[in-house]
């Protein structure tokens, strides 16, 4: 195993410690296998989610959504932005 680095974690609270312990003896791993799966897991993911947020806003620059008719109440509110009176006076 030349070129593994060690990794010491300090201040793991008991109650952290004996999940890990209980979750590694079910799966009969060593504590150290299954940290290190969790670790992994993790960082995939972390990866997965950061290259799935990269295309998404790649996706976001070259698409524009399409845009519907527009709403009732956003016609009202822009003829009542540019200071138009209803002709139905109320």
């Amino acid at each position: 195993m030349a070129g593994m680095a060690t990794l010491y974690v300090r201040n793991v609270p008991p109650e952290l410690y004996a999940k890990l312990q209980e979750r590694a003896a079910a799966s009969g791993k060593s504590l150290n296998a299954a940290v290190l799966e969790l670790l992994e897991r993790e960082t995939e993911e972390r990866d997965r989610r950061a290259e799935f947020e990269r295309r998404f806003a790649e996706y976001k620059k070259r698409y524009r959504p399409i845009k519907g008719p527009p709403w009732p109440e956003d016609l009202i509110r822009e003829d009542r932005d540019r200071g138009h009176k209803p002709e139905f006076g109320y």
